[in-house]
């Protein structure tokens, strides 16, 4: 059952997303940003205690990583990036989640503002074809959460496998905050 601080949580998450579909493309990154940080927040209060799955969390090693090599002087290729892991999670959280310790309204919302934040930086994005960079970072990021999803399947989609997805999620969510911190609005980027 959800309480009245879980649905002041989640609201506050869908309204900073239906905000940011309001807002231009410059604006959009701020929002973003804001949406992640819920984002994280509703991932940290809904992971439970993983002592039980201390083996799998320390035997567990990603297949694939994000891709760190990003070059943000191409402003397009970090947005691509970000938009194609904001969709994959998407995709991951529609798996079968009966092991997931989250009631099905907070996966819902959940899903619903991922979609969301990736539609809006998908209508930021430029429609001109893709550069090989660009192409090749979303295969990357693809690749990651292809890993993750072949572990839930491994795993039978246990509770002790959601868990280490949601660590990993948590850890493409920071990986999207470097990214965002790193392209200014102003239109100059930086290369890390």
């Amino acid at each position: 059952m959800l309480t009245k601080g879980w649905l002041l949580h989640i609201a506050l998450a869908m309204v900073l997303v239906i905000e940011a579909s309001a807002q231009d493309c410059g604006q959009l990154l701020t929002r973003l940003r804001e949406a992640n940080q819920a984002h994280l927040e509703l991932l940290n209060s809904k992971m439970g205690s993983t002592q039980q799955c201390n083996d799998d969390l320390i035997s567990y090693s990603p297949k694939e990583d994000l891709p760190t090599n990003i070059g943000v002087s191409e402003e397009e290729n970090a947005k691509a990036a970000i938009q194609e892991a904001l969709q994959q999670t998407g995709h991951i959280f529609r798996q079968n989640s009966t092991a997931l310790a989250w009631d099905e309204d907070s996966i819902s919302a959940f899903r619903a503002g991922l979609d969301q934040q990736s539609e809006n930086l998908k209508s930021c994005l430029s429609t001109s074809p893709r550069s090989q960079r660009t192409q090749l970072t979303r295969l990357k990021v693809k690749r990651y959460f292809r890993s993750l999803s072949d572990l839930l399947k491994e795993k039978a989609y246990s509770r002790c496998a959601w868990e280490i997805v949601q660590i990993q999620v948590k850890q493409c969510f920071l990986w999207i905050e470097m990214i965002i911190q790193l392209i200014p609005n102003e239109g100059t980027v930086y290369i890390f």
